[in-house]
Order: structure tokens, then C-alpha cells, then sequence
């Protein structure tokens, strides 16, 4: 996959293309480029995703987008998909201004060379969101290139979103976001040292640093950890340690039937189902008894799954 990220660079071959912010590529993502690519196989040229970051309300309403993963991880994604081509653009105000017609012309024509333009029902793009479908249809008329309007993706008849996954991490429903996403919902990070309070007790726990911006609410999770090329059952806490009093957010994975030393190490955390929330124990001896029936369970939820 060729990933551009200079808009002053043109590509050779023409494109079935699509824009959008593509954060976490999920269901309605995918049935967005499943057209993509099936229009580049039709007409022989290359499959094209143009994608920006930051997220453009971070630049135009100074509103902190919570990315569901990053820009890196979307990358890896897109090509997961099969994509020929990603155009990656920073967005600026200064790209904030450009007219429609003109993105049309100098970006859209002028560099990608467009050919055929997958959108969903309500898109609209450049100065003031002034292109929408209407334009599209009377500059490809134009400019030879075609229009197709994908409809937007319903699961269970709700309306697939990255705005929508993100609520439902926010209420620990990672079943459900994983649907919405057509994967397991997944941090990444580096194990890094902490209070071994869990060695202690007989549970040792891999404490994740990660760069995500958006965890599943506090709880306790059944999850599958990805070390190295292994996936290991393990059981996830997203929490505060109440029990011991402290406040700072930590990732705890432990491991089943795991003993290596994987400190400074960079693993993946995939969460399958939720187990329960958090809560404060009145001591390390019922927090075991508690974290001994959470394992039960967690086996038995990764044994279905």
C-alpha cells in the first residue's frame, strides 16, 4: 500500500477513491471501500482512501476528538482492507479554506487523478462543508469522473459511527463495539514496572503504557493478549485500584499459566467481552477470592469465543 501524506504529490494511475476520517475502519468504513475497490477491479486503476489528521473539528471547532486508534494503527488497517493507495493529509486551516470546486479540481483531479468517487448519503466537504452531491455530479460531468453514494452501514437498526463506538467503550459494551467495528476493540502498548501488588497476591499483572486515547470504562474485562506472536488468554482491569486507595489510572492484564519477563516489551490487548465493574474490596484477601471467580469466568466467556 502507498501511503501519501505531501498533497503537492500526484500519483501516476487514476483512482476509484473516497474521503473520510476512517477512525477505527469500521463496518460502515468497510462497506465504504469494499465499493471502493470493486469499482478500481471494474475499471482497472488503483483503489485510493484520502484520510486526514488531526481530526478536522480538533482544527476547526478546537473540539479533542478521542481516536479511537492512531493515525499508525488506522494506516495498518486500511491496508489491512486491501487499499492500493492512502492519502494522508495534515489538515490545516489553511486546507480548511479551500473551496470545494477547487479541492475538486487541484487535489481530487489535479493529483489523484479521479475517476470515481464512493461517498456516503450526507457527505460534504471544503470551505463551510460546500461540496455535496450535487457539485460532485456536475464537475464529474466536467471532469470525467462518476459519483456513487454508498448507504450507511445498520447493525442490529442502529447507524454504524465511530461516534457510536466510542459511547459504547464508554459504557464497557465491548461486545458491541466490536461488532460495530468487525473486530475485537484492541489497545497497544509497552509493559511497564508498577506496585507488583499483583505478584503479591498471586495474580501478576502486566501494567500497560499506551498512547490510545479512548479506554473501555472501568471494569473488569476478558480479553486476549497478543505477545509476540501468541494469543494468550488473560483478564484485563481498567481502573483505579480502589481497594489500595490510589488514583491513578492503570491497564492490569494478567495472563493465564504466564511467567515471563515481559518488562519494557510491547504487547496488544484485545477486549472480548466485560465482566464487572469496578469495585472496592475490604481487604487484598477478598479482592483474591473475587479476581479467582472473575478468572472462572473470564474461561469460560474466551472458551465461546
Amino acid at each position: 500500500m502507498k501511503v501519501i501524506f505531501d498533497p503537492e504529490e500526484p500519483i501516476e494511475n487514476s483512482t476509484s477513491a473516497t474521503i473520510g476520517n476512517f477512525d477505527g475502519v469500521h463496518v460502515g468504513h468497510k462497506k465504504i471501500i469494499s465499493a471502493v475497490k470493486e469499482e478500481a477491479q471494474q475499471l482497472g486503476i488503483s483503489s485510493c482512501v484520502i484520510t486526514f489528521h488531526p481530526h478536522p473539528q480538533k482544527i476547526l471547532q478546537n473540539i479533542d476528538i478521542p481516536l479511537l486508534v492512531p493515525i499508525r494503527e488506522r494506516l495498518k488497517l486500511l491496508e489491512k482492507e486491501g487499499v492500493d493507495v492512502v492519502a494522508c493529509y495534515t489538515f490545516t486551516k489553511d486546507i480548511a479554506k479551500i473551496p470545494a470546486k477547487d479541492f475538486v479540481t487541484d487535489i481530487l483531479i489535479g493529483k489523484l487523478n479521479l475517476k470515481h468517487l464512493i461517498v456516503g448519503p450526507d457527505f460534504s466537504f471544503g470551505r463551510k462543508r460546500e461540496g455535496n452531491l450535487d457539485l460532485l455530479n456536475k464537475m464529474g460531468r466536467e471532469y470525467g469522473f462518476d459519483t456513487k453514494v454508498v448507504e450507511t452501514a445498520l447493525i442490529e437498526g442502529e447507524i454504524v459511527s465511530s461516534t457510536s463506538i466510542r459511547n459504547l467503550l464508554r459504557e464497557g459494551n465491548v461486545v458491541k463495539a466490536g461488532k460495530f467495528l468487525g473486530y475485537n476493540f484492541y489497545i497497544e502498548g509497552q509493559v511497564k514496572e508498577g506496585e507488583k501488588r499483583g505478584r503479591q497476591i498471586g495474580f501478576p499483572t502486566a501494567n500497560l503504557d499506551t498512547d490510545w486515547d479512548i479506554l473501555p470504562k472501568v471494569g473488569v474485562y476478558a480479553t486476549l493478549a497478543h505477545v509476540g506472536d501468541r494469543k494468550l488468554h488473560s483478564i484485563t482491569n481498567v481502573g483505579y485500584q480502589p481497594t489500595f486507595g490510589d488514583n491513578e489510572l492503570l491497564i492490569e492484564t494478567h495472563i493465564f499459566n504466564f511467567n515471563e519477563d515481559i518488562y519494557r516489551k510491547r504487547i496488544k490487548i484485545e477486549f472480548v467481552d466485560g465482566v464487572r465493574d469496578e469495585q472496592k474490596f475490604d481487604g487484598p484477601g477478598a479482592l483474591v477470592e473475587q479476581i479467582k471467580k472473575d478468572v472462572e469466568r473470564v474461561n469460560i466467556i474466551l472458551s465461546k469465543n
